[in-house]
């Protein structure tokens, strides 16, 4: 091929790859716009545009009784509620011919319980809990465990933040910031970690900014979870940050111990962080593992990822005989493995004992729980809407979606367990708690929907 035959060809390939990608974007920004025109007949307008955050939004709908007693009050007292004032009148379908509730989302539920003073929080005395979701395998299911597990957290009430630190930001766009579309630069934690002051007043932040993460904390449509969300640009900390630091001088320990002070300032508001790290061991990352007081290690049935995973413990051990030869003492988080992506197959199997034996040092080393393949989990990251976030009514296998829903929560409680015995061991379990665990382990969601809708058809509004 000849040189102008090759620079023709290339200018082909680049108009169609740019084609493509004007597309793309173009897609990716009605898509929210047409999923909330679907959704706005459904429900009372004036709700739904008070709730709405980022053009997405809460899409799952519990019946009266079961959102009554995930708010931990009686379905009586929600009705005598709404008709006082206390609470917002409730919201009614538009596509019936007949008045029926809509049902209740967990914002509309989170309201209820600040109402009456019903939710789960944290020990008063005691900081966030901060979470690191980490390995070094792309595909051991990191994003999904920090989107679902957030999502578990705020399903009963605590308040989440979540820190994307993956430059990819897939978590980030699960809660719709778009990376590098409403996401940029000024909006994640680079100016934080590179002490970039002069960028976030630039953006309109005041000065000082750079000291502290709050000028990154964004509001999602879940009331009870924020974000620091991610974009390409934070690829720019491991590139920028040694020179950074080495200009002003900083010790090494609070180099790695940056991120951890930053989110301790902010912790006061929420009850757990949730940290999704990035594939691969750096400075950003050794800041990461350090900022966490627990870190789930995901790590897939399989011989590849099992190898990785075992890499990124050995990784961390070298990390920490660096640290202990320097002198230096930073936070070292307990880690805990489970494992992701099991099945029934035989090779699953004996690859989830393999890993239960190489990983299980003490008791718990490695959560009993595992988060089977499943093809729901699949399905929900192509609607970028999670489990979590779909009414059973609306599933094409409603039974399929139970297990699924069943499994995580299974593995979230244990988690959640886990945290709570790591973080606030002098605490005592909070009675609401096991409450909320009881109801959402029998609840029948779909059932209790439709009976609930056909009582309110054949009785009226009440």
């Amino acid at each position: 091929m000849s040189d102008e035959a090759l620079k023709s060809y290339l200018l082909t390939i680049l108009k169609k790859i740019n084609t493509l990608v004007k597309r793309g974007e173009t897609i990716i920004t009605e898509i929210p716009e047409l999923v909330r025109k679907s959704q706005k007949d459904r429900h009372d307008n004036d709700w739904f545009e008070a709730a709405q955050v980022d053009e997405r939004v809460q899409k799952r709908r519990y019946g009266t009784t079961q959102a009554a007693e995930l708010a931990g009050i009686s379905h009586s007292l929600l009705y005598a509620a709404e008709q006082d004032g206390r609470l917002p009148e409730p919201e009614y379908r538009n596509d019936t011919a007949k008045k029926v509730r809509a049902g209740y989302t967990i914002n509309h539920i989170n309201h209820m319980r600040k109402v009456f003073g019903t939710g789960p929080k944290k020990p008063d005395s005691a900081s966030a809990a901060v979470i690191g979701i980490l390995n070094l395998k792309g595909g051991s299911q990191k994003t999904t465990t920090c989107q679902l597990f957030a999502q578990y957290l705020a399903i009963r009430g605590y308040r989440v933040l979540l820190l994307d630190t993956d430059p990819q930001g897939s978590l980030s766009f699960f809660f719709g910031k778009r990376p590098d579309d409403n996401v940029h630069y000024e909006n994640i934690i680079a100016p934080f970690f590179l002490e970039d002051d002069e960028a976030l007043v630039e953006a309109g932040h005041p000065p000082g900014s750079s000291r502290s993460l709050h000028y990154a904390i964004q509001k999602t449509y879940w009331d009870n979870i924020d974000i620091i969300p991610s974009c390409l640009q934070n690829l720019n900390i491991d590139l920028m940050m040694p020179r950074v630091m080495d200009e002003a001088e900083v010790p090494f320990v609070d180099r790695i111990m940056k991120l951890r002070n930053g989110l301790l300032e902010v912790g006061s508001d929420y009850d757990f962080i949730i940290v999704d790290g990035t594939p691969s061991l750096n400075l950003s990352t050794l800041n990461v593992v350090s900022a966490c007081d627990m870190c789930f290690v995901p790590t897939p049935a399989a011989m590849l990822d099992f190898a990785s995973t075992l890499q990124f413990a050995g990784l961390v051990a070298e990390t920490i005989e660096t640290y202990n030869e320097s002198g230096v003492c930073p936070n070292i988080p307990d880690i805990r493995f489970f494992i992701t992506k099991y099945s029934k197959s035989s090779y699953a199997q004996f690859m989830g004992q393999i890993i239960r034996r190489v990983f299980s040092v003490e008791r718990g080393d490695v959560l009993s729980n595992e988060a089977h393949a499943s093809d729901e989990i699949g399905k929900a990251n192509n609607s970028t809407y999670s489990i979590y976030e779909q009414n059973p009514s609306e599933s094409d296998n409603r039974k399929r979606l139970k297990v699924t829903v069943e499994m995580f929560d299974k593995l979230f409680s244990e988690m959640h367990d886990a945290v709570w015995e790591t973080c606030y061991a002098d605490f005592d379990r909070e009675p609401y708690v096991d409450k909320i665990e009881q109801i959402m382990a029998n609840a029948e969601p779909a059932k209790a929907e439709i009976e609930n809708y056909s009582k309110q058809s054949r009785g009226g509004s009440r």
